[in-house]
């Protein structure tokens, strides 16, 4: 057995200099973990996010200590569902071999999360190949997913199937990450009466309190730029999937309509072009509702901050599937979030708990134009809801926050460390 210190592997799909959030949490994650003292390597493929549009990474290299080795899978242009499903294929059985057969030298931990969906099964079988203890991060849960949006029957073979690996991933843990109370919950139930709830750890993510910060309108180009700056602005900023529902947000400008209201929605995904359809057909888009690209990294601070109001929403059925982290982004923004969810999903609980914005239920189109009015017509219920966001983000969901909460997880004397 080697006497190095033990070596922490984390396999993520997305790194820096993806801008996805997985890619940005990650890159937060490694560095975050190495700054604090875990011997941190990671294990990634080449930018991919938006389309392939960042350029080719050194297949080894160093990024703010951390070691970062890119495999060489081949990867197609990430276009549409299809596409995607085969550069997870490629990505999920080149790190499966590369795994299995390189030499090791000392000991190590892999910490993997569910990017891409198919991760969580093949690296439960590379570690107990190979001995390894592993931390499995839940960023979203499979298959439940892909049942829920009607990829993959449920009941059916390939259900069961990988509702079975997915259990034995989750049992043979060392540590399980869920990002909220109800994602824990569901996580519980997959494992059944006899597993033990205590390997769950509940870690937020989190935002970068220094790179978003509130910001007044009238202080902002890009509200300026967008003519933003006298209108009542509605944000939302991210990727369009089908488990968002943006149908409501955009069912709600059409019932403020001959209000004084800007919708903006930010983003791409391969529901976008459902949304811009349906803001087609109630005559919204270029008049109230308008679109825009994912914005540039440097432009994000002004983008997201430049509204009133931002939105999270999550399709009915995702509770605890999936956690949003525009939520924290929203948050850093300092304004009122409006959360189109389930009562009792982990972002309109979060949203509840610190008055920090108004949750209604997906669908519910009257009442979500009926909080946009509320606050249009009350200034000091959108300052007070957006102070109370911020001061809740900066004591519960800042970067600081959880990278400690993974470090006393994964280092044996990690307590006092932070502490000292």
């Amino acid at each position: 057995m080697s006497s190095e210190p033990t070596e922490h592997l984390l396999v993520t799909e997305y790194f820096h200099p993806d801008t996805a959030s997985t890619g940005q949490l990650m890159t937060d994650l490694a560095v975050g973990l190495k700054d604090r003292g875990l011997d941190m390597t990671v294990y990634t493929g080449q930018p991919n996010y938006h389309s392939g549009e960042n350029e080719r990474q050194p297949s080894r290299s160093l990024h703010e200590g951390v070691s970062v080795r890119r495999i060489g899978a081949p990867q197609v242009r990430q276009s549409s569902m299809p596409r995607r499903l085969v550069n997870w294929a490629l990505f999920t059985a080149w790190m499966t071999v590369l795994l299995l057969f390189e030499r090791v030298e000392r000991d190590r931990k892999v910490i993997f999360v569910t990017c891409p969906p198919f991760l969580p099964a093949a690296m439960w079988f590379v570690c107990r190949v190979r001995g390894w203890e592993y931390t499995y991060v839940a960023y979203d849960l499979y298959p439940d997913e892909p049942v829920e949006l009607g990829y993959v029957p449920e009941g059916g073979l390939v259900h069961r199937l990988w509702e079975r690996l997915d259990r034995q991933a989750f049992r043979d843990a060392e540590h399980v990450v869920a990002l909220g109370p109800v994602m824990k919950e569901r996580i519980a139930a997959k494992l059944g009466p006899s597993a033990d709830p205590e390997k769950i750890e509940i870690i937020h993510n989190w935002e970068d309190e220094d790179f978003i910060t509130p910001m007044a309108k009238t202080d902002n180009w890009f509200s300026e730029e967008h003519g933003l700056t006298d209108t009542f602005t509605v944000l939302y900023s991210g990727n369009i999937a089908e488990f968002h529902d943006l149908e409501t947000l955009v069912g709600a400008a059409a019932e403020l309509d001959d209000r004084e209201v800007q919708f903006l929605i930010i983003g791409e995904g391969d529901n976008k072009q459902r949304i811009i359809d349906l803001a087609e057909e109630h005559g919204l888009r270029g008049d109230s509702v308008e679109f825009l690209p994912y914005q540039p990294w440097d432009d994000l601070p002004y983008s997201l901050t430049s509204a009133d109001v931002s939105v999270v929403a999550v399709k009915e059925g995702f509770e605890g599937i999936v956690v949003s982290s525009k939520l924290y982004t929203a948050m850093a923004a300092g304004q009122p979030v409006l959360v189109i969810a389930q009562d009792d999903d982990d972002e309109a609980r979060i949203v509840d708990q610190f008055d920090a914005g108004i949750s209604v239920e997906q669908g519910a189109v009257e009442d979500a134009a009926a909080a946009i009015e509320r606050w249009r017509t009350d200034p000091q219920l959108v300052e007070r809801q957006g102070t109370n966001a911020r001061e809740a983000f900066e004591a519960n969901f800042v970067k600081d926050t959880a990278i400690d909460q993974y470090y006393e997880m994964l280092a044996p004397t990690a307590q006092s460390k932070v502490v000292a």
